[in-house]
């Protein structure tokens, strides 16, 4: 992490030399970001092209959760909780900075509800699950614990009796009848990962390229047509196949492509962060999974101290219009307020909102939740000027983006009669190198940035939080000393310096909500957002009418896409927005 890595314009320049590569990746999220790596990796240049910054859609919008997908035992998707459970112990091991163990627990109304609904789901049957009984979950964990048993990382499941629960989280609804406790894991920085992903293909193959900010804008004269959306320039590339890992947006590239198919059926997935730490602490770490009316499930945890709150699963047309509606937050507080009835909230707690719209594939099922989060490749050939085929990344999530890189590059690998060099299984995501679920590494890890490079324990600390192994090099650059920023003081203008000039950021979004979690750590106001973008001015160069416009931008999304005023009166708080559109 230093200055001396390749610039955005340092990569421009080489995509101006260049009219052709073997993979052309559209989108930068998980599942394109996953694909670009282990490609690289096999040596394949790539160029990965994302119209926003990285990890911009539903990437950047999950439940923070690294699950092996307990609920897709009711539909009987074995093989997907199978992999699931799998590729959350190996990201465990491969992204220890990031992923970490967290327990879940499951209050529970009834001992045998949702019996006959389940077996009914079990047999591809139509059937709503109302609500889930102490056999069921029961019988669901202990199928869960054997899926998970590959390369076991965590307990297994326990029940737990509602005086003992009670007592362990005291605002839980006192009418449940028992609970239950599993482990799965939660990341703290999808963001920072996927970044980290495009790093490291980078470095794994020097002619492998990464841009964010470049959209692909259709097909000319048989090549890729791609447009720098910072300064309208064009580039034509031509390309032996093109992925599209677009998400729920596939079937607009496609379409730009010249291909009128519907693959994607997306559903929206709103989340609240609730300002409400005494509530947060004493969940303990843990998160909790239970059921609002009519068998939706929802999360609540303990996120940086605060709550957070989600999800919603609502079929959504257009993903560019993605935000937190009034029924979602409406849905989302009632659900709450069922499960802890004694706990005051409302508007006034939510600090921030965020949506993200799931690329499912396309389907007419009436209920969302029980269409399938397995993944595909569905292929269009060649066709018109469009000379090269495309493979679209269907559906995938979180957990398991590195078995669907996998599978694209293996397929990639056979078209183009090529052999892997390498598995992913057990290789280390950036600064997951050298670190583990273990103390010690990181105790290693802090001795000797403290010893070489004079940070105070603290600081070091807080540096390996943010960015793992990847620290060590930021503190050697940081080691002359800080200036940090008044209303943020965990940041220095340092720190912010060295990652935007490394780490690609054009805006100063890419760096609050790209680069960094401060956007869900707590509520951001006027004159901290202003210190962060003056920050940026100053490490980017850009003048004081860029300055403002950036200052600007900022705000804006904050109130267009997660419905947070942010007005420049000194001391005042973020305020929500009531109604959409206010």
């Amino acid at each position: 992490m230093n200055d001396a890595a390749q610039s955005r314009e340092d990569l421009l320049d080489r995509l101006r030399r260049s009219d052709h590569v073997p993979v052309l990746i559209v989108g930068g999220g998980i599942n394109g970001m996953g694909s670009f790596r282990d490609l690289s990796l096999q040596g394949i240049d790539c160029l990965l092209v994302e119209r926003g910054d990285f990890c911009s859609g539903a990437s950047r919008a999950p439940s923070r959760m690294i699950h092996g997908g307990l609920k897709y035992l009711e539909t009987g998707e074995f093989r997907l909780v199978r992999e699931s459970a799998q590729e959350r112990n190996r990201l465990l091991a491969n992204a220890a900075h990031y992923v970490r163990p967290l327990e879940m627990i499951i209050p529970i109304y009834s001992w045998f509800g949702g019996t006959w609904a389940a077996v009914r789901k079990f047999l591809r049957l139509p059937a709503r699950m109302q609500q889930r009984g102490a056999l069921i979950v029961k019988l669901g964990l202990a199928l869960y614990d054997i899926y998970g048993a590959l390369n076991r990382a965590m307990p297994r499941h326990r029940m737990i009796r509602r005086k003992d629960v009670l007592r362990e989280i005291p605002d839980l609804d006192p009418g449940i009848r028992i609970a239950a406790s599993y482990y799965d894991a939660w990341i703290t920085s999808p963001e920072r990962l996927v970044v980290e992903l495009a790093l490291d293909g980078m470095a794994a193959n020097p002619g492998s390229i990464a841009l964010n900010h470049l959209r692909f804008d259709g097909v000319e004269g048989g090549r890729a047509r791609l447009v720098d959306t910072m300064t309208g320039e064009a580039f034509l590339i031509g390309c032996d196949l093109m992925v599209n890992a677009g998400g729920a947006w596939i079937d607009s590239v496609n379409g730009a492509a010249g291909s009128s198919k519907r693959m994607i059926g997306g559903t929206k997935g709103s989340h609240l962060l609730l300002d409400l730490p005494a509530f947060a602490e004493t969940l303990h770490g843990r998160m909790m999974y239970f059921e609002a009316e009519g068998g939706r499930i929802c999360l609540v945890s303990n996120f940086m101290g605060h709550a957070l709150l989600g999800s919603t699963d609502i079929p959504i047309e257009d993903p560019d219009s993605a935000v937190c509606e009034d029924d979602e937050v409406e849905y989302l507080l009632s659900a709450f307020r069922r499960i802890f009835p004694d706990v005051p909230v409302s508007r006034d707690d939510i600090f921030f909102s965020y949506a993200g719209v799931r690329p499912l594939p396309a389907n007419d099922a009436d209920d969302p939740g029980a269409v399938s989060r397995d993944h595909s490749m569905p292929e269009l050939p060649p066709e018109g000027d469009r000379r090269f085929p495309i493979l679209s990344l269907v559906g995938g999530k979180w957990t398991t983006f590195r078995a669907f890189s996998a599978e694209l590059t293996d397929e990639v690998l056979r078209r183009l009669d090529m052999s892997r060099k390498m598995g992913t299984e057990a290789l280390p995501i950036g600064g997951g190198q050298g670190l583990s679920q273990q103390a010690a590494p990181v105790e290693r890890l802090l001795t000797c940035m403290i010893r070489h490079h004079g940070l105070t324990r603290s600081r070091a600390r807080q540096l390996v939080a943010r960015y793992g192994s990847r620290a060590e090099g930021l503190a050697a650059a940081l080691a002359d000393g800080e200036r940090f920023l008044t209303h943020l003081p965990g940041f220095s203008r340092e720190e912010i310096a060295l990652v935007a000039r490394s780490e690609l950021v054009r805006h100063a979004t890419d760096f609050l909500f790209g680069r960094s979690s401060l956007f869900l750590e707590g509520p951001l106001g006027f004159e901290a957002l202003q210190e962060i973008v003056d920050a940026l001015a100053h490490a980017l160069d850009w003048d004081a009418e860029r300055r403002i416009s950036e200052l600007e931008h900022v705000i804006g999304r904050y109130r267009d896409l997660h419905r947070m005023e942010v007005t420049p009166q000194s001391g005042v708080r973020p305020r929500f927005v009531r109604t959409v559109g206010a």
